[in-house]
């Protein structure tokens, strides 16, 4: 069986993104896939709607929403794939199980200690990062039509935005993935929507 490796876009503050790389989290579990998370900036999709996509919100408010974040996976990034992915996930779950506060250093430095991080140069790779990476991977979304997260892009191009409204139990992961994969293969099929209450569309 081929594994798939596609790339997933995510923000740290969605909820959607959160659903998303937990039910991914169990599918790579069992072999299916590799996905590969990239960045994509939900502050700065939002601007950009407004517009004020330039100069980008990373040059304008350093500080704003999510950003810090972003910072804090670039710097654990840079002790390999699999600790910066360990991070990622982590991170994750602390802004949405835990409920701790995304942007705080004091919730990225746990979330270091929990992924099994060098805390230490974490530390000093923090000091040395910038928004480069962020801003590298939100354009590439842009230019592959991502418009929110979590988006998946297959390596063949094709891509889909989903919003998982609750958690997938573990033997229901790869069952999903399964039905998703099987609609990639028609490619006339473009869009599957279902209507949505209000408040599904303001979470």
């Amino acid at each position: 069986m081929t594994v798939s490796e596609p790339t997933v876009y995510i923000d740290f503050l969605c909820p959607w993104a959160y659903r998303g790389a937990m039910w991914l989290a169990e599918v790579e579990k069992a072999g299916r896939i590799r996905p590969q998370f990239r960045f994509f900036s939900l502050s700065q999709n939002h601007a950009a709607h407004e517009g004020h996509a330039q100069p980008p919100v990373w040059d304008r408010d350093p500080k704003a929403q999510g950003l810090p974040a972003f910072l804090a996976a670039t710097a654990a990034r840079a002790q390999g794939a699999e600790l910066g992915d360990r991070f990622r996930l982590a991170l994750q779950r602390a802004r949405h199980q835990d409920h701790l506060p995304v942007d705080q250093h004091a919730t990225h430095r746990t979330v270091a200690e929990r992924a099994g991080l060098d805390v230490a140069r974490w530390e000093t790779d923090l000091k040395a990062t910038d928004f480069t990476t962020l801003a590298r991977e939100h354009e590439e979304a842009v230019r592959r039509g991502v418009f929110g997260v979590p988006t998946l892009v297959w390596p063949e191009g094709r891509s889909y935005y989903l919003k998982i409204t609750e958690l997938i139990p573990p033997d229901r992961a790869v069952p999903l993935y399964d039905a998703i994969e099987t609609v990639h293969r028609f490619g006339e099929v473009i869009e599957i929507k279902t209507p949505e209450s209000e408040g599904t569309l303001a979470a």
